[in-house]
């Protein structure tokens, strides 16, 4: 989750939010999942959270804790 992994290495929002490149107030709508980050910014955040923060969680938080093998079609 983005908002242990910044709190976690005390890495602030606005900090952040200049490393993947977009405005501190959405890395906070992000962190409170009140919006989801486009796939291009979800890989930008991944990347700068060197994978501790992962595509799939931000694009799809519903899935964020299953297992996979516990996801049944």
């Amino acid at each position: 989750e983005l908002s242990k992994y910044l709190k976690d290495n005390n890495i602030s929002m606005r900090e952040f939010a200049s490393m993947v490149g977009c405005s501190h107030g959405f890395i906070s709508l992000i962190c409170s999942r009140k919006r989801r980050p486009a796939p291009d910014l979800a890989l930008k955040i991944e990347r700068a959270a060197g994978g501790t923060v992962t595509l799939r969680e931000l694009l799809f938080p519903e899935f964020s804790t299953e297992k996979t093998a516990d996801y049944k079609r």
